[in-house]
């Protein structure tokens, strides 16, 4: 059985529950982490204290950076903004809806001039 790591403060979404099955089995088992993370070092320390196999976040950029530098390379929750009356869920005065999940590999930043 694969545990996945939720870090976020949003609740999960159920649409995002039947694509972990659907990626990683029925059986998986998802923990939510909704605590502070103050770095990548304290998420990687909290990730291996809940047993995981997979870590899925909402973190800053620089977050996700140091986690992919350190070997780590988590799920990324794909969402699109879409009008309220459609959304799962909302955020911000904002509707989104999940798309997909994704593997973060690396992260890049390119700047250019002004």
């Amino acid at each position: 059985m694969k545990t996945i790591v939720w870090f976020s403060r949003h609740d999960i979404l159920p649409s995002q529950v039947e694509e972990l099955k659907r990626l990683f089995g029925k059986d998986m088992k998802i923990v939510q982490d909704s605590a502070r993370v103050s770095n990548a070092d304290e998420m990687i320390r909290r990730f291996h204290e809940h047993g995981g196999d997979e870590m899925l976040v909402v973190a800053p950029l620089s977050v996700i950076d140091q986690l992919c530098r350190r070997g780590y390379h988590p799920l990324w929750a794909e969402m699109e903004q879409v009008p309220i009356e459609e959304a799962e869920t909302v955020a911000n005065g904002r509707g989104f809806r999940f798309v997909r999940f994704r593997r973060v590999k690396r992260l890049a930043l390119e700047f250019e001039e002004v």
